[in-house]
């Protein structure tokens, strides 16, 4: 674990590294958690700032402005041991902190999107109080954790600061975003056995002073851009509200054939290896096959014919579709008209020969559409062993199956100007110098 490098002058004075919070709203569980662990665990003097006077006296008097387990405890400690303290405004806090952490509100408007006024303001607080500071001062660690859409740090937080601040950052202070990944009425637990620390930075080791607070807790750490820690927050959250809407639609078709929701989310969660897995959650081409496709539309009409509203289960061959829609807008963007295209893979996934709603089919039917010189490279299949359905379905959408099918992979591949890969083929080695277009992993 990297450890938080101290002050050596506050270090020699005996000071221990202080902690700035700003908290704006009542529910904001990642602050008061903040406030709480940086007292107790790191040995911080703490300064909580927020706009509420109500909140600041709970605070000031050794209590949690809201109920969540061991912040009470741990505010009472703090306070009792004056290391504590809470305020309506900045003032002066800022002037030898050695990190602030903001955790202000981002509520939807109307129409959905963020209000990001607070995340603005703060920035341009916090700006203003880098300026004061004095310039033998250590960089100021500006760690931002409220949840925001990816561009957010980007495009609001550093425009604000630095121009609060007079300057751009490295000098004088230093942006982090850092989300923070717990669960009210859960919140101190799940800080000490995060599923993950997520660390946006300006540049690799920017925030490297960040750490410390996370010194001894055991998790996997990612220092990434800022848009990414941004997106993976966002991603964590849609994904929990995924999974609740996707069992509660399950349990509604379940209910009404007579069948136990327990029974079969029980069964359905012991599948470790597809089901609560890795698998199929690693973007690439769009589903397909004789089975997916099938049951994904039998289930929804089994939903209508039945009176059972699953607009999410329902939802799925839509998105699907669209899927396949953006793939051909994306190969079409890196083809123009007189492309030779050599298509790697044709059937659903890699050691199959089946056909049947396949995706990169599809995509063959329309770069022929198009007009394009297409070659197809398939070596899991032989056109002469295709029988029953799988036949029907080669002969209704690639008549031409045959004559575009090559096995010379190497000579094909000189004579393209763009080559695509469908499917994962480990025993091909790709040529150098060419365009190469992966749908297999976005």
């Amino acid at each position: 674990m990297i450890h938080l490098l101290p002050d050596p002058a506050r270090t020699a004075a005996g000071v221990a590294p202080r902690f700035l919070v700003i908290i704006r709203i009542v529910t904001a569980i990642a602050a008061l958690v903040c406030l709480a662990l940086a007292t107790l665990v790191h040995g911080a003097t703490v300064v909580g700032v927020d706009v509420n006077p109500q909140k600041v006296e709970t605070a000031n008097a050794g209590r949690s402005p809201v109920k969540e387990p061991g912040v009470e405890e741990t505010f009472a400690r703090a306070r009792a041991e004056s290391r504590l303290t809470a305020a309506t405004t900045l003032g002066s806090t800022l002037a030898d902190a050695d990190v602030v952490v903001a955790c202000v509100g981002t509520p939807s408007c109307e129409d959905g999107s963020l209000q990001l006024s607070y995340v603005s303001s703060v920035s341009e607080e916090i700006g203003t109080a880098v300026r004061q500071r004095s310039p033998e001062c250590r960089p100021l660690l500006c760690v931002f954790r409220s949840t925001m859409l990816p561009g957010t740090m980007e495009t609001v937080v550093l425009p604000k600061l630095s121009a609060a601040a007079g300057e751009p950052a490295g000098r004088r202070y230093e942006p982090v975003y850092n989300p923070e990944f717990m669960r009210e009425s859960t919140a101190i637990a799940d800080y000490f056995t995060p599923p993950k620390i997520v660390v946006g930075e300006r540049f690799p080791g920017a925030a490297q002073e960040l750490y410390g607070i996370y010194d001894g807790i055991d998790a996997p750490v990612f220092q990434v851009p800022f848009a990414v820690a941004e997106m993976v927050k966002y991603v964590d959250n849609y994904f929990h509200a995924l999974k609740v809407s996707f069992a509660n639609e399950i349990a509604g078709l379940a209910r009404i054939s007579a069948v136990n929701p327990t029974d079969v989310t029980r069964i359905f969660l012991s599948d470790t290896k597809l089901n609560v897995s890795p698998y199929y959650l690693r973007p690439g081409n769009a589903f397909g096959g004789s089975c997916l496709p099938k049951d994904v539309r039998a289930l929804g009409a089994f939903g209508r014919e039945r009176g059972v509203h699953v607009p999410l289960l329902q939802s799925v061959i839509a998105s699907n579709t669209a899927h396949k829609s953006f793939i051909a807008r994306l190969v079409l963007a890196h083809a123009p008209k007189g492309t030779r295209i050599l298509q790697m893979g044709l059937t659903f996934k890699p050691d199959t020969d089946d056909l049947r709603e396949s995706p990169l089919v599809e995509l063959a039917v329309t770069l022929l559409e198009q007009g394009y010189d297409l070659s197809l490279f398939e070596p899991d299949l032989k056109p002469e062993q295709l029988v029953g359905a799988n036949l029907a379905f080669a002969h209704a959408h690639l008549a031409r199956l045959s004559e575009l099918l090559v096995t010379d992979f190497a000579r094909a591949a000189a004579r393209a100007d763009l080559i695509i890969l469908g499917k994962a083929m480990p025993g091909v080695k790709m040529p150098s110098g060419k365009e190469f277009l992966n749908l297999y992993r976005l």
